[in-house]
């Protein structure tokens, strides 16, 4: 069990201080982070989440080059609610200048920590030559962490892979690489590349890691309940977890974690009622952020994820698609009842 009785940051007339110790401090003491997921980590989700124990939070990863040209869409994932902190701010490109540029205006509108992504492997990202393609690159990716850490106030941290490929494992060069350019910290999904999200996570890695750097070393990858974040933290010593799909359909997850760690307990899983519950304050969050006709568009992979495993999905997913809006959602949730054997049934 961790001693959680370490005061907070002490807050200044312009809110919490965004000193490199206080807001990295912040992370450690919250151990269970909700990680940056593109798609998912928008406004209402992480309010859901905060409500289930998550002390702090990422944004989705965003693109710097969509702020650079002005999106929208982009400036949206910009924004921050009173109840939404502490957040931080994740960034992908590979561009220094442009970098820095859209890292000033994350610092101006008053993010306390920016991390730097070098570990997405999806193709599009990686294809002009961001996310993961840095740890190809190493001297790339340090520059980019020195630009910040010259050109920012606020703590530059940076999320990185094991790797490219099997055949080229260099963590431990860029982990060194990131920490020598003034990082505050680093995060490791100890995958590489190729693997995307396949196979195992190596946390041997991570402990690698953590014993070869002195700034703080947070883990990622096959965190899918308590069990995972306490055997990870006993594993490798670093200091703390970023919890990424082991939080999609399971907000509660963060709880679990802090029954675990803080006080010793197991939490329980909520019962399919309780589950109902959330998904209609999930449904009833989004109709405050988005129009009513993306609702159930948006929502579809959440009802998904939290009705996962559940025999007979698959028809239940079609009458969801019927729903309108969050009066039709209402009422398809409760007329969702689970069955003998896990089998959903609409009655």
């Amino acid at each position: 069990m961790i001693d959680s009785s370490r005061p907070e940051a002490a807050p200044t007339a312009h809110g919490t201080r965004h000193t490199a110790q206080d807001i990295i401090g912040q992370m450690i003491e919250a151990k269970a982070i909700l990680a940056p997921m593109s798609g998912i980590t928008d406004v209402p989700y992480r309010l859901l989440s905060r409500k289930f124990g998550c002390r702090f939070a990422f944004t989705e990863m965003i693109d710097i080059n969509g702020v650079i040209y002005n999106n929208r869409k982009t400036f949206s994932l910009l924004e921050r609610l009173p109840l939404d902190r502490p957040l931080g701010i994740q960034l992908v490109g590979q561009d220094e200048d442009k970098f820095l540029k859209v890292a000033k205006i994350c610092e101006d509108k008053g993010f306390p920590v920016l991390d730097i992504n070098a570990g997405c492997p999806a193709r599009k990202v990686v294809s002009p030559g961001k996310g993961s393609a840095l740890m190809k690159n190493p001297t790339k990716l340090a520059g980019i962490v020195r630009k910040l850490v010259k050109g920012l106030t606020i703590p530059v941290t940076v999320k990185i892979r094991s790797g490219w490929d099997a055949d080229n494992q260099n963590y431990l060069e860029a982990a060194k690489v990131v920490e020598s350019e003034g990082a505050s910290a680093i995060c490791i999904h100890p995958r590489t590349k190729e693997q995307m999200y396949k196979g195992k996570a190596d946390h041997d890695i991570t402990r690698e890691i953590k014993e070869a750097v002195k700034i703080p070393v947070f883990a990622s990858g096959n965190i899918f309940k308590a069990e995972d974040a306490v055997n990870i933290l006993e594993q490798t010593d670093c200091d703390g977890v970023y919890v990424a799909r082991g939080a999609l359909g399971h907000p509660w997850i963060f709880n679990q974690i802090n029954s675990a760690l803080f006080e010793g307990t197991s939490a329980p899983d909520p019962d399919f009622d309780q589950i109902k519950k959330v998904m209609i304050e999930h449904f009833t969050l989004y109709s405050k952020f988005y129009e009513e006709k993306r609702l159930v568009t948006r929502m579809y992979k959440h009802i998904a994820w939290y009705l996962k495993g559940r025999k007979n999905l698959n028809e239940i997913m079609i009458e969801y698609r019927k729903c309108d809006n969050l009066e039709d959602f209402q009422k398809f949730v409760e007329r969702l009842t689970l069955e003998e054997r896990n089998r959903l049934e609409i009655t």
